[in-house]
């Protein structure tokens, strides 16, 4: 398996849902992308493998962003996706001079669908766990009971207990236990998980699949999640043309030609002044 993939099983006795994330190809990347430092990687990587997770709660046509604005420490991360499982993603600064345990400032959840208006959601955070801040956008945002757990291999495990209107539509009998008690009765499972061949060695699907249908879940589906950033330079030229008389003169100051980069993926475009009185 050369892709990342991200799949879905049913605990149906429980009525959970269980979704892994194998995430060693995203990360990988990312990680060719963007020039992230020793002490910042970790951090970046733990958000990324967590907050695709939100992926199994998004709708058809949906495109949704999660951004975290830090006040203390200082950074801003973005992350981008789209139902379909194509992220973008940025961390600004890209080094840290500590590993960041606690933050303080907001996170924000944007949801956007095509011809409607985007829906925001904001999570203030004070004092608030890094590790922990996905968990809590699941829990303010999406109103679910769920938990996102991160391994030391690039992988990430969700466990979402079904809302009480899906158990009584779809099961008839099921052991009705809290979030909690379901967590610890698996709480060994991410460590069980990085011992597989399938984390180890090379990724197989089909092996992936066997592990979690052995332990008695019923297999949903899986679909790839992947870098990809729809930037261009038609849009770049569109958002400059944005910009007043005055502030293009400041920009070009007599060139004819700049050079502007994306900052999600460090593509570097070549902008003439004759492009943007086209616009």
């Amino acid at each position: 398996m050369q892709e990342s993939r991200l799949f879905s099983f049913i605990d149906e006795k429980s009525a959970f849902t269980l979704h892994f994330l194998h995430g060693g190809k995203l990360i990988q990347d990312i990680v060719q992308v963007h020039n992230i430092g020793p002490m910042a990687y970790e951090f970046y990587r733990d958000s990324i493998l967590t907050s695709m997770q939100m992926l199994n709660f998004m709708k058809a046509t949906e495109n949704m962003g999660f951004y975290i604005d830090s006040d203390e420490p200082y950074f801003r991360l973005k992350i981008e996706m789209n139902e379909k499982g194509t992220m973008r993603t940025l961390l600004l600064p890209e080094e840290f001079e500590d590993f960041p345990k606690t933050v303080s400032g907001k996170a924000r959840v944007t949801k956007a669908f095509p011809n409607k208006t985007p829906y925001s959601s904001v999570i203030q955070l004070k004092d608030h766990p890094a590790a922990d801040i996905v968990n809590q956008a699941l829990k303010d945002s999406y109103q679910v009971q769920a938990k996102v757990s991160v391994g030391h291999a690039d992988l990430s495990v969700m466990f979402s207990k079904l809302p009480p209107s899906k158990l009584s539509e779809k099961f008839e009998e099921i052991i009705d236990e809290p979030l909690e008690t379901f967590l610890e009765t698996h709480k060994d499972l991410v460590p069980e998980i990085e011992k597989q061949d399938f984390v180890l060695k090379k990724a197989d699907e089909s092996s992936i699949i066997e592990f979690f249908t052995n332990k008695g879940l019923t297999y949903l589906g899986s679909k790839e999640v992947k870098f990809y950033c729809p930037c261009s330079k038609e849009r770049m030229a569109a958002n400059m043309a944005t910009l007043s008389e005055n502030d293009l003169k400041d920009v070009f100051k007599e060139k004819e030609s700049i050079e502007v980069r994306c900052d999600y993926c460090n593509t570097i475009y070549d902008i003439n002044q004759s492009e943007l009185k086209a616009q």
